[in-house]
C-alpha cells in the first residue's frame, strides 16, 4: 500500500519502519527540520519557543531500556538518558534502518481528507508550496502535545503576571527571584517544581489531586522499573480487581488463569535456586561504581535527582501515595504516575509549598485558594497538559467525545476499517510510549498489507476494555490516554498478531518462561516468535537481562501465596522502605515532617 505517516518522533519513526518491513510504500511528513519530534531541540534554543519540547535539564522518567524499540535494543544496563543522548538513539535508529529518505523535513500538514473511493487526501505546505498526494491508509503520529491546556485555572485572564505553560519551559533563569504559581504535577511538572523553586523567591504548587509517585531508583540503588514484572502486574491489574476483558499471556478465562499459574510458579520454583546461584557466581560488572543510573555521585545513595534516600524523602513519598488514593487502598493503582520524585526535598524544606484544594479566583496579581487562603505571585506556570482534538487535521479523523479510549487500543479507527491509525496517543502507568507505539505500527501494519483483520466485533471489544479502563483509573478521569498496564495492553496486541510467545511453547522452554513472568518486562520477547521475528537475538536480550539475587526469592516468598489467596488479604498500600524501614503504628510509618495540605 501506500501509506502516508504523519510526523517523525518516536511513534511515527516505528511506524514508517514497521510498514516498510511490511514491504509498503511509506511517506512521512515531518514539520521540524529534523527527526525526533519533542526530542528535536533546534540549535537556536530560543528559535523553537512556541513548540513543545524537551528543557534543558531533562533526563528520561524510565532506563532507556525500556524505552528501546524492541529491534533496535539498549543495554542491558538500565540508565536513565538525557534528551540528547534519546535524540542520539533516535537517530542511530533512523540510520540503521535507513528512514531518512521516506521523510520529507519541514512539511506541515494542513489537511486530511478522505474521499468516497476509500482513498485519503493529504495537504501539507513544504517549502511555502501547498501540495496534496493521495494515499490508501494514513498513521497520524504527530503526538498529544499540540495544544496547551489553558482552560483549567478560573480567572486567568485577570491574572496581572505572566503566565508561562510547560510547553514553552527550557530552563528556570526567568523565574529567578520571582514569586511562581504551579499549575498542576505531571512527570515534567516534577522536574519544572524542583528546578523553579530552586530559584524562586516564593514557589506554591497547586493541585487538585495528587499523582501516584515513583522514583526513579529503588533504594536509592537501581532503577525502579527494574522491578516491573509480568508477576507483579498480573497481581495488581488482573488478581486484584476485575480481570482485563482482553488476549493476554495468562489466558482469558478463570481456568486459563488458574493452568497458567500453577504452571508458571511450578517452573519458577524450580529454577529460582538456580537463577539466584547464577547472579551470584555472575554478577553484572558496574560501568562506573561512583555514578547511580542517573549519572550522580553514587553516594550518598539517591531516590531521583538531588532526592537522597533519606527515611525524611520516603515518608513524604509514602504520605503523598496514601494521599493519592484519599487514604484508601493503593495496591491497585487508580491514578496517573509520576515517575519522578525529584521535588520531594523541597517540599520537605519547605523551599516548595503545597496547596490542595485547587484555585477559587483570581484578581490582579492575588491568587485566593478554595481552602480561603490567599497568596501574591509574579508568574503562573502551567502543567495542565494538553487539549485533544483529533480533529485539528479534517472531520475524517474525528474521534468521539476526543477520547482516545473510543479507539481500538488506542489507535485503530472503528469508522475506516484499519486504514486510519493513531499511534502514541496512549500513556502508560510505567514504561515508555515508543514500545506501545511500535506494537500499534506492526499492527497497523499488518492491516496494510491484509495479513491481519480487525476483531469481528470491534465496536463491542471497544466498549468493553474502554469501561475497563475508566473503571481502573477512575481517579484520573481527565486522563482517558493513561492506560494501567502497559504490558497486559501491549501483550493483548502481540497475541492477536501472533507474535506472543504461547504458553505451550514455553513450557518448553523453561528459562524463556522465568524470563517471562519474573524478570522485568522486556520487548525483546515480542521478536522471539511471529512476523519479522528475529529469535536468536530475542533470545540474547532476554538471556542477559539480570535482576539483583533477591527478585525471584522475592516473588516466590511474598507474591506465589497471594495468587491462591482472596484479594482481601492483599496488602492495603505499597509503601517503600527508607534506611530506617519499622514500623510504629497502624497507619505503618511514622509521621512525615513535611507540611500538610494547605500548609
Amino acid at each position: 500500500m501506500n501509506v502516508c505517516v504523519i510526523g517523525a518522533g518516536p511513534s511515527g519513526l516505528t511506524t514508517v519502519k514497521q510498514l516498510l518491513d511490511e514491504g509498503h510504500a511509506v511517506t512521512c511528513f515531518e514539520r521540524s527540520s529534523d527527526l525526533g519530534g519533542i526530542w528535536n531541540r533546534a540549535a537556536d534554543p530560543d528559535a523553537d519557543a512556541s513548540e513543545m519540547k524537551t528543557f534543558d535539564n531533562l533526563i528520561l522518567t524510565i532506563s532507556i531500556r525500556l524505552m528501546s524499540y524492541s529491534d533496535f535494543m539498549v543495554g542491558p544496563d538500565r540508565v536513565f538518558y538525557t534528551h540528547k543522548q534519546y535524540r542520539e538513539y533516535l537517530g542511530a535508529y533512523a540510520e540503521r534502518f535507513d528512514l531518512r529518505r521516506h521523510i520529507t523535513f519541514g512539511a506541515r500538514v494542513e489537511s486530511v481528507r478522505k474521499d468516497g473511493a476509500g482513498q485519503w487526501h493529504v495537504t501539507a505546505v513544504v517549502g511555502g508550496e501547498r501540495r496534496t498526494a493521495s494515499f490508501e491508509a494514513v498513521a497520524v503520529c504527530s503526538g498529544p502535545f499540540q495544544s496547551p491546556d489553558r482552560t483549567s485555572v478560573p480567572d486567568l485572564d485577570r491574572f496581572a503576571g505572566e503566565v508561562v505553560h510547560s510547553a514553552a519551559y527550557r530552563n528556570n533563569a526567568r523565574f529567578a527571584g520571582k514569586r511562581v504559581m504551579i499549575v498542576g504535577l505531571a512527570e515534567s511538572g516534577a522536574d519544572l517544581a524542583r528546578e523553579v523553586s530552586d530559584v524562586a523567591s516564593e514557589c506554591t504548587l497547586s493541585i487538585r489531586s495528587y499523582s501516584f509517585l515513583l522514583p526513579r531508583l529503588h533504594d536509592g540503588v537501581y532503577a525502579t522499573d527494574a522491578t516491573d514484572t509480568r508477576a507483579l502486574v498480573y497481581d495488581h491489574f488482573v488478581r486484584s480487581v476485575p480481570p482485563a476483558p482482553i488476549l493476554a499471556l495468562h489466558g482469558e478465562t478463570s481456568v486459563q488463569r488458574l493452568l497458567f499459574q500453577l504452571a508458571v510458579w511450578t517452573v519458577g520454583l524450580l529454577f529460582a535456586p538456580f537463577e539466584y546461584l547464577a547472579t551470584l557466581l555472575r554478577p553484572r560488572p558496574v560501568l562506573n561504581p561512583e555514578r547511580n543510573g542517573l549519572g550522580e555521585a553514587a553516594h550518598p545513595p539517591k531516590l531521583d535527582i538531588g532526592c537522597e534516600w533519606t527515611q525524611e524523602n520516603i515518608d513524604a513519598i509514602n504520605e503523598w501515595n496514601r494521599r493519592s488514593h484519599q487514604y484508601r487502598s493503593n495496591w491497585t493503582q487508580q491514578i496517573v504516575f509520576s515517575k519522578n520524585v525529584s521535588f520531594i526535598p523541597n517540599l520537605v524544606n519547605g523551599k516548595l509549598r503545597l496547596n490542595d484544594s485547587g484555585v477559587a479566583r483570581i484578581a490582579g496579581n492575588r491568587v485566593t485558594f478554595k481552602d480561603g487562603k490567599e497568596a501574591e505571585f509574579d508568574v503562573v506556570l502551567l502543567c495542565t497538559g494538553f487539549k485533544m482534538d483529533f480533529a485539528a487535521l479534517g472531520p475524517d479523523l474525528a474521534v468521539k467525545d476526543n477520547n482516545v479510549r473510543n479507539l481500538y487500543k488506542h489507535s485503530f479507527h472503528p469508522d475506516h476499517g484499519g486504514r486510519l491509525a493513531f499511534m502514541g496517543f496512549v500513556r502508560p502507568y510505567t514504561g515508555g510510549i515508543p514500545v506501545v507505539a511500535e506494537m500499534q505500527a506492526r499492527y497497523f501494519a499488518l492491516l496494510c498489507s491484509g495479513r491481519h483483520r480487525l476483531p469481528g466485533d470491534l465496536p463491542a471489544r471497544i466498549e468493553r476494555e474502554k469501561a475497563w479502563e475508566d473503571k481502573i483509573v477512575a481517579l484520573s478521569p481527565r486522563h482517558p490516554e493513561t492506560i494501567p498496564s502497559r504490558t497486559q495492553f501491549v501483550d493483548a496486541m502481540a497475541k492477536e498478531i501472533g507474535c506472543l510467545m504461547p504458553l505451550s511453547q514455553l513450557l518448553l522452554r523453561p528459562r524463556l518462561l522465568v524470563r517471562h513472568w519474573f524478570y522485568p518486562f522486556n520487548q525483546a520477547c515480542y521478536r522471539l516468535t511471529g512476523p519479522h521475528s528475529d529469535p536468536e537475538q530475542a533470545t540474547r536480550e532476554l538471556m542477559n537481562d539480570r535482576m539483583g539475587p533477591w527478585s525471584m526469592t522475592l516473588s516466590a516468598l511474598l507474591l506465589l501465596p497471594l495468587q491462591f489467596l482472596p484479594s482481601s488479604v492483599h496488602p492495603k498500600f505499597i509503601l517503600f522502605r527508607g534506611p530506617s524501614w519499622r514500623r510504629k503504628d497502624g497507619a505503618g510509618r511514622k509521621a512525615v515532617h513535611w507540611p500538610p495540605a494547605g500548609g
